[in-house]
């Protein structure tokens, strides 16, 4: 007689599989989508020291998802949530003119089509203003990367996860030279 019912040993390995899942994303900090929350309730801006250096921003995994070269220069993307940050280099001074793309999933649009291009001010300083994050492959997030052409600054992407109740994510980055 043919079976009709699931074999007991595959719907515990389905069960287990689907808490690992879950335990994996219910704190991405501790996920292997290296993403980490940068929700905050103020902007704090160290000023840079004299001889002191900072480590250059790494790529996180999934931060180049969906990035596209050509995003529209300071297109309002809506309001409830500020992502902003400061651009510097190794040195830790403050980049002005840096170009920095920020990409984000919202009720109103797709990751690929809610983006803009914004170039940072003269404190290193960029904003984007924009309706809030909602989840996308369980977690609310944003992306934030700097990868011009001719740029004398090496590329970097970054995927942080977001609170919907936060009105604010900090994204700094420090760039490295390009080689």
């Amino acid at each position: 007689m043919p079976r009709t019912r699931p074999h007991p040993v595959a719907v515990v390995s389905v069960a287990l599989l689907v808490a690992v899942i879950a335990a994996a994303l219910w704190r991405s900090d501790e996920s292997g989508t290296g993403a980490r929350n940068v929700g905050a309730t103020e902007i704090v801006v160290p000023a840079a020291v004299p001889g002191t250096t900072c480590p250059p921003t790494v790529t996180n995994p999934g931060g180049r998802n969906n990035y596209r070269e050509d995003a529209p220069l300071d297109v309002p993307l809506g309001r409830g949530l500020e992502i902003t940050g400061v651009v510097r280099d190794t040195a830790c001074r403050p980049l002005p003119g840096v170009p920095v793309q920020v990409w984000l999933q919202t009720a109103l649009g797709s990751e690929r089509e809610n983006r803009t291009t914004v170039l940072t001010g003269p404190d290193g300083r960029y904003r984007v203003d924009t309706d809030p994050a909602v989840a996308q492959f369980g977690e609310p997030n944003v992306h934030v990367a700097h990868d011009p052409d001719r740029s004398p600054w090496a590329s970097v992407w970054q995927r942080h996860v977001v609170d919907p109740e936060d009105p604010l994510a900090v994204v700094d980055l420090t760039l490295a030279p390009a080689s």
